[in-house]
């Protein structure tokens, strides 16, 4: 079978976006649908491109939202203009500046007092780190020796013995999970 036998009809066209000659082979069969209007795919391609400026091809109605943080503009779809931020980076720096204190959603006036967290008072990082030495840097209940799980407990309760705060006959070395039995649970 020889190629140049088996096609019947030579065509000369002009491709649609850079007027080059195309040399369009018909065959009987298939010249009723398939007429080439491009050179080449990248032209193609061009071609394409220059219909949908603008556009994205899952949605045409684009709506300009603008980020609250950094003020940059961009076209996104109708359900995203709701969104405020333009990334999560941009979230995180505009919360980090403007919600700490007195602007931050769960902000109830400064209740919390000084004498219940048990950081605020003078002397309890020194009078922790003693009572951990004594210990041996180990729970006296369970022997746990992770660094991040043990705590200092208070023998007699700092509310009604607050001369004996900083005592360190006063203090235990525990393990968190022993430290809330102690305190919730079961007594040991």
């Amino acid at each position: 079978m020889n190629k140049r036998t088996d096609w019947e009809k030579i065509e000369k066209r002009i491709c649609e976006e850079c007027n080059n000659i195309i040399i369009h082979r018909l065959k009987e069969k298939y010249n009723e649908y398939k007429k080439r209007r491009f050179c080449s795919n990248k032209c193609k391609m061009k071609s394409l491109s220059k219909l949908f400026i603008g556009k994205k091809s899952h949605n045409n109605r684009q709506i300009m939202r603008v980020c609250k943080n950094c003020g940059r503009t961009q076209m996104v779809s109708p359900s995203f203009s709701k969104r405020p931020f333009c990334s999560r980076r941009c979230m995180a720096e505009w919360f980090s500046r403007n919600k700490k204190g007195e602007n931050h959603w769960n902000w109830q006036g400064g209740i919390t007092e000084k004498e219940s967290r048990n950081i605020l008072y003078d002397g309890y990082k020194e009078w922790r780190k003693k009572v951990f030495k004594r210990d041996g840097y180990k729970c006296v209940v369970c022997g746990n020796n992770k660094s991040g799980e043990l705590e200092a407990h208070h023998i007699k309760p700092v509310k009604t013995y607050k001369k004996l705060i900083l005592n360190v006959s006063n203090g235990l070395t525990v393990c968190k999970r022993c430290h809330r039995k102690i305190h919730y649970g079961k007594r040991i």
